[in-house]
């Protein structure tokens, strides 16, 4: 009866073929992390970015707003709020120029 013992490196070299090599393996549990951070940055501030392209005339507040609330969720509710409903540059240009009073929910 002949009987083989594996050596150390025949595991290994086994392990390793199953495993696949560490570098592979963290590189994708890598670039998984960073693209998931960056998607999770995008959704956070996504308040800030709809009140800088709809030319919110209050932007800074918005993003003030969501930077220091926006981790409670019902700031980063408001900071939304705010961002799709403040008044933007051109309504507020034209109510000056026409003289009319401001009201804070002033529909886009």
């Amino acid at each position: 009866m002949n009987i083989h013992v594996p050596s150390t490196y025949e595991i290994y070299r086994g392990w390793q073929s199953v495993q696949g090599t560490g570098l592979e393996i963290g590189t994708t549990l890598l670039v998984g992390a960073v693209l998931v951070l960056a998607c999770s940055m995008v959704l956070f501030l996504l308040p800030t970015f709809i009140a800088c392209r709809r030319k919110v005339h209050h932007a800074a507040v918005v993003a003030v707003v969501n930077c220091t609330l926006g981790m409670t969720g019902i700031g980063w509710v408001i900071a939304l709020l705010m961002a799709c409903l403040l008044e933007t540059d051109t309504r507020r240009h034209a109510r000056l120029r026409r003289s009319e009073p401001a009201t804070f929910l002033s529909v886009p």
